[in-house]
């Protein structure tokens, strides 16, 4: 049995396993100048051996900045498909992300109409770190249950801050502690029972973080997958989700909603007062994902936002992520 730290890096060989998927992504929310990022590479589902990477940011101007590549670029540390690299320097602490080639630039109107579209690649640079502020959550611990077979069988996840530099079209953007959620995922993923889910984390001022992933099946009412922590001191307690919200159509994008975790120490009652630097992704079965919209398919559809929180008078900021079946 591997360890948490050899659990890190992307494995070695190809799989094979129908369905399979090995997954990293990096969320990114900064406060202090509204600019969003995600990042997700991971195996292709049609070859193993082959990894796509999606990027998808929004400056502080408005503009959406996307790209999708693929190749074969993962290798021991270093997690790439082709223009992106997601280097693990330090296990459970530190990572090192650099992107340098052509870019996409729409406004969010275009992207809920018309998807990725095309158009004249601009270029971006990038030079970011993440470093860890919070443990690594393993959310497939004993604490709760997880039926829906979407996620994988590994699912790691941590919170931190990061710093850097993004250069586009000749201007410069400078990120200080920004908050981040990176994760990294591995199993088979059946998206065909999915109905909907909600990705949510946060890190309040006095110090208390949390997570939370929330899912519905097709045909079911109770909620397949409910996993949540709340971290105090370098601790996690898990956690009982007493309240979560999710997204019915595209136009849910954005709303304020609250979340309430019940755990060992108590309730935490967390408002979403703001969401901003909504991001929009379509995603087609087994696994298929790009920015925007896709006209003409039937499409799970995803919003990724950085959300400002309130607890208790307690602010702090996080990431959110909702999406849905195409039942809309």
């Amino acid at each position: 049995m591997a360890s948490p730290d050899e659990d890190e890096y992307p494995l070695a060989r190809p799989v094979r396993t129908p369905l399979w998927s090995e997954n990293y992504a990096l969320a990114l929310a900064d406060r202090q100048s509204g600019l969003t990022f995600l990042l997700s590479i991971g195996t292709w589902h049609g070859d193993t051996s082959i990894w796509r990477e999606k990027l998808s940011i929004v400056l502080p101007s408005g503009k959406r900045l996307v790209a999708r590549n693929y190749g074969r670029g993962t290798q021991g540390a270093v997690v790439s498909a082709a223009l992106a690299r997601y280097e693990i320097v330090t296990p459970q602490q530190r990572i090192h992300f650099t992107f340098n080639g052509p870019v996409w630039e729409y406004d969010f109107a275009h992207l809920m109409e018309k998807g990725m579209t095309g158009g004249l690649g601009r270029m971006l640079s990038t030079d970011i770190a993440f470093d860890a502020v919070s443990p690594l959550w393993d959310m497939h611990g004993d604490h709760a249950r997880d039926e829906t077979g979407i996620m994988g069988a590994l699912h790691t996840e941590q919170i931190g801050r990061c710093s850097g530099s993004l250069v586009y079209d000749g201007e410069e953007i400078l990120l200080t502690d920004a908050y981040a959620c990176r994760d990294h995922s591995r199993g088979p993923r059946d998206m065909a029972p999915y109905k909907n889910h909600a990705w949510i984390n946060g890190l309040l001022d006095n110090g208390v973080s949390f997570h939370l992933y929330a899912a519905h099946l097709i045909g079911r009412e109770d909620l397949a997958l409910s996993k949540a922590v709340v971290g105090r001191d370098g601790v996690f307690e898990p956690a009982e989700i007493r309240t979560v919200s999710f997204i019915a159509s595209p136009a849910d994008h954005g709303l304020t909603h609250r979340v309430l975790l019940k755990s060992e120490s108590g309730e935490l009652d967390v408002a979403i007062t703001r969401a901003f630097g909504s991001i929009v992704t379509g995603v087609l079965p087994p696994f298929e994902a790009q920015a925007g919209m896709i006209p003409g398919e039937r499409h799970i559809t995803i919003f990724d936002e950085g959300v400002i929180l309130d607890s208790g008078g307690v602010s702090g900021i996080g990431f959110c992520e909702r999406g849905a079946a195409p039942t809309f």
